[in-house]
């Protein structure tokens, strides 16, 4: 077998490995080894083929049996990485203290609020611990509950609202605990997510204008014809003022009272002095002629007046926007698509086109100019206009194939059989005509040395017609027959030393 075989062997080799091995895909991955001894006698009592990796945490099955195995692992509960929750109390502990109660009660509750958070799209796995409320009969050796949660994240964030969602699910399963008595801390080291910052505000605001101007703006121009940046300034300061004015030119009447008295004339007492002018009925004469007072009159007016008195008190929470930046870029306006063997013919937009671009990103985004704000839209041509190369077969194929396992399986299954019968099968075929033809010019030249002349006729012709140079192994195998002429030549001339030769080669140690 020469080099053309041993290849042919072990491409063949190959291609039954390749075709014959099996695809594991993961089932379970980052499991706590009590979980990875359960899932394995799972798998072991349904007969799955599994493997398991070497440190023990991750889980693979055939591509075949994936389904099966997860239906096999869930009809078990399937795996309980972290604390268990009140799966603890299945089994009744009889000799267990109150303070063994209260303590199992903690870490089942504990454990259910860690399965209920990891089963968030966004959440990896979480950590809770709790601080349970403790009433006492003094008001200030109370002690409020709390709770404490680690996550670990899929995505590097959780989605908006996400956060307050934990807060809220935590505060609910715990009585007394309230939203704000728990706190969330990132597993990768990060800051505790709490409310939203001024800087997550802020870029919130932005990707929300830049895709409101997309939006807007490409029914107009086209799809992938638009491209936006938006800059928003915000006051980070809480602003409170307050503003009282007073109007002289305008005056009002608070209140108004008026008072007014009037008495008549009155008589003045006259008469003797003593018993006879005092005494009822008397009437005595009047020495003096009667007198009386003068008539009074009293007139009192009071009036309260204020001028015209204005409060403006104003309170602006962190987050004022000061002012909005917004720089946009459309592209040339399309005049004739592209077609086969012709580039697609682009136009720059017009000034009033443009103008009305401007106007209508300006109303997306609340332009107020009195704060400053700055929209710009300017026409370039994109680097897209100039048009990409076909793409070759080749390429094509290859793209097709990265996204197809199956069809790169099979087509290196078809390239290594190509190999094996170009390599192999073909070269092997070609030997034996070779050496036959080595064979058949080495028999004409001995035929051409026992016939003397008739040879050289003969070594003439086989001078004048092309013969093959024997390969090695040709060359070999005409060694040994030439051996194996000997030895029988020698059989034939002397048998009865050659039978005391073999006996003894018989009877030899």
């Amino acid at each position: 077998m020469g080099v053309g075989g041993l290849l042919a062997a072990a491409v063949l080799a190959a291609v039954v490995w390749f075709a014959t091995r099996t695809d594991w895909r993961t089932l379970y991955a980052g499991l706590d080894p009590d979980d990875s001894r359960q899932m394995a006698q799972v798998l072991t009592q349904a007969q799955i083929p599994f493997d398991l990796s070497v440190s023990g945490t991750t889980i693979r099955v055939a591509v075949g049996d994936l389904d099966k195995a997860r239906l096999a692992t869930a009809a078990k509960g399937g795996p309980h990485s972290g604390r268990m929750g009140f799966e603890l109390f299945d089994k009744p502990n009889w000799v267990g203290s109150e303070f063994d109660e209260k303590v199992n009660y903690q870490r089942a509750l504990e454990g259910e609020l860690e399965h209920t958070i990891a089963t968030l799209n966004d959440v990896q796995s979480a950590r809770v611990h709790l601080v349970l409320p403790h009433d006492s009969l003094f008001r200030d050796q109370d002690r409020p509950a709390k709770a404490s949660v680690v996550l670990s994240l899929r995505h590097g964030r959780l989605a908006d609202g996400e956060d307050d969602a934990i807060r809220n699910l935590v505060a609910s399963a715990v009585d007394g605990l309230t939203a704000s008595e728990v706190v969330l801390v990132d597993a990768s080291g990060h800051l505790p997510l709490g409310p939203k910052t001024g800087e997550q505000m802020r870029l919130g605001t932005e990707e929300a204008l830049e895709s409101k101007l997309i939006e807007t703006l490409e029914p107009v121009t086209g799809a992938g014809n638009v491209r936006a940046s938006v800059t928003v300034d915000y006051d980070p300061k809480t602003t409170e003022e307050t503003d009282e004015s007073y109007d002289p030119n305008q005056t009002v009447t608070l209140s108004m009272q008026r008072t007014e008295q009037t008495a008549g004339p009155q008589p003045i007492p006259a008469g003797v002095p003593g018993t006879a002018s005092n005494a009822p009925n008397a009437q005595s004469q009047p020495v003096y002629p009667p007198q009386s007072t003068p008539p009074q009159s009293a007139k009192t007016e009071s009036g309260t007046y204020a001028a015209s008195h204005k409060v403006v008190h104003m309170l602006e929470q962190p987050g004022h926007m000061r002012r909005v930046t917004a720089a946009i870029v459309v592209n040339d306006r399309l005049v004739t698509p592209a077609t086969r063997g012709r580039a697609a013919v682009w136009q720059p937009r017009s000034a009033a086109e443009l103008s009305n671009l401007t106007a209508l990103a300006q109303a997306s985004v609340g332009y107020d100019q009195t704060r400053g704000d700055l929209v710009t839209v300017e026409d370039m041509s994109f680097e897209d206009n100039r048009g990409t190369p076909p793409v070759s077969m080749p390429s094509q194929m290859l793209a097709a194939a990265e996204e197809s396992p199956m069809l790169v399986k099979y087509g290196t299954l078809l390239t290594a059989l190509l190999l094996l019968i170009l390599l192999g099968v073909r070269p092997a075929l070609k030997e034996p005509k070779t050496a036959a033809r080595g064979v058949k010019a080495l028999g004409t030249g001995k035929a051409g040395q026992a016939a003397g002349v008739s040879g050289l006729a003969g070594a003439g012709v086989a001078a004048a017609l092309p013969v093959a140079e024997p390969t090695e192994a040709d060359l070999e195998r005409l060694r040994v027959q030439q051996v194996f002429d000997q030895v029988t030549e020698h059989l034939k001339r002397d048998p009865a030393q050659s039978s005391r030769l073999l006996q003894s080669w018989i009877h030899s140690d």
